[in-house]
């Protein structure tokens, strides 16, 4: 009996100094004071979630700005790569234009022989390759005047409509969508009729 008496008084005096320490283990904190650690926690906790979705939100944002990035340096090698050659092609167009000029006149005698059929050849290989490379001429007589496709060299009176290409003296050339080199045109001023009354 005492043996129990003693033991009981020690349960009881270990259980004491256990709340004046703290909880014992398997206790559970209840006392005010030990539960403000815990809420002075939730803060840094919610400044810490808000630093990670800032973050995240930055890496998309980099991520969205990378890839807009490539697709606009994806979009400026292939527009060099159109038009890389441009300058090329623009010296080319002289030696086409002189086969037009030299074919253009060529006696009716001497067509159907060799060297002319030769020269034929030659010209037609020379603008298909030309045109495997994108250039394609520019239509300009009876057109409006384009002062992007066309310069003028002159303007006379005509029954065309004023404004109107009444002569091409040198063919245009597109290359893909850009105009590589305009055309060299007469331009109607309109009627001499008309001409003539706002003179008088």
């Amino acid at each position: 009996m005492d043996d129990q008496m003693r033991r009981a008084e020690e349960l009881l005096e270990e259980r004491q100094r256990g709340r004046q320490n703290g909880p014992s283990e398997g206790e559970v904190a209840t006392d005010e004071p030990n539960a403000e650690p815990a809420r002075a926690e939730e803060p840094a906790r919610a400044r810490t979630e808000d630093r990670e979705a800032e973050l995240t939100n930055d890496l998309k944002r980099l991520a969205a700005d990378f890839a807009n990035y490539r697709k606009r340096n994806e979009a400026e090698r292939t527009e060099f790569a159109k038009f890389a050659k441009a300058d090329l092609i623009a010296k080319l167009l002289d030696v086409l234009d002189g086969y037009d000029r030299a074919l253009a006149t060529i006696p009716d005698d001497l067509r159907g022989t060799a060297w002319v059929e030769g020269m034929w050849l030659i010209e037609r290989k020379l603008r298909a390759i030309l045109e495997a490379e994108g250039l394609s001429p520019v239509e300009s007589l009876g057109q409006p005047f384009d002062p992007y496709q066309h310069e003028a060299v002159a303007h006379v009176p005509s029954e065309q409509p004023e404004g109107t290409v009444i002569q091409e003296h040198q063919k245009a050339y597109r290359l893909h969508d850009k105009v590589i080199r305009p055309a060299l045109v007469t331009v109607s001023s309109g009627s001499e009729k008309k001409e003539n009354n706002s003179n008088g």
